[in-house]
């Protein structure tokens, strides 16, 4: 967990977080390091003042991946011991914009174990606080991917920039016999989409 912006993290024993009715405990077996996670731990607050990040001290890491270890009273689809990646795109689930099916344009939008994007960010970040940097984490259902026999936990961890690429390549209508200018194609996320 970090205590400070630009802090050294440091390894604690925490209490193992409890589903909420929806939710489920995911055991981290994988969790992507991105790039950008360095300048967003010592710079984001300078940079972007008025957009948060989780609560210090905080455990910070998106794209985690691993088995489920239990669910929530309400989830009914999915089986602790099942093998999952978990997206870290949080919204309040209830707004406008989500009941729109249109969850990033949530005023409480974040990426769990990142950065908020807008001002109200700390709602999301009080109700799923851990990042993936951890051994246990609390996640909603509904961000679950599961995993199929053939995709590891350290590659599904990858997915989150995969899945970024790949959504905007399908959003921009790619695909055979149709051009598509992929700009910044010299970072890992560019590099991914190419």
């Amino acid at each position: 967990r970090m205590y400070d912006v630009g802090a050294d993290m440091v390894i604690e024993e925490v209490s193992t977080p409890q589903p909420g009715d929806l939710d489920v405990i995911v055991r981290v077996h994988a969790c992507n390091v991105v790039p950008n996670l360095g300048n967003v731990l010592k710079n984001w607050t300078t940079w972007f003042p008025q957009l948060p990040l989780p609560n210090l001290p905080a455990t910070f890491g998106l794209d985690a991946a691993g088995t489920i270890a239990a669910v929530g009273s309400g989830v009914t689809s999915l089986q602790v011991g099942e093998r999952v990646y978990t997206n870290p795109g949080r919204s309040c689930g209830s707004c406008r914009a989500c009941r729109s099916m249109d969850p990033i344009a949530c005023d409480s939008y974040v990426f769990q174990g990142y950065f908020g994007f807008t001002p109200r960010s700390q709602e999301t970040f009080d109700r799923y606080p851990w990042g993936g940097l951890c051994e246990y984490m609390a996640v909603p259902a509904s961000s679950i991917v599961s995993l199929p026999d053939n995709v590891t936990c350290q590659q599904a961890s990858r997915l989150g920039y995969t899945g970024t690429g790949y959504s905007a390549l399908r959003k921009g209508g790619a695909g055979p016999n149709v051009t598509t200018l992929i700009t910044g194609a010299s970072g890992t996320l560019g590099l991914g989409t190419l």
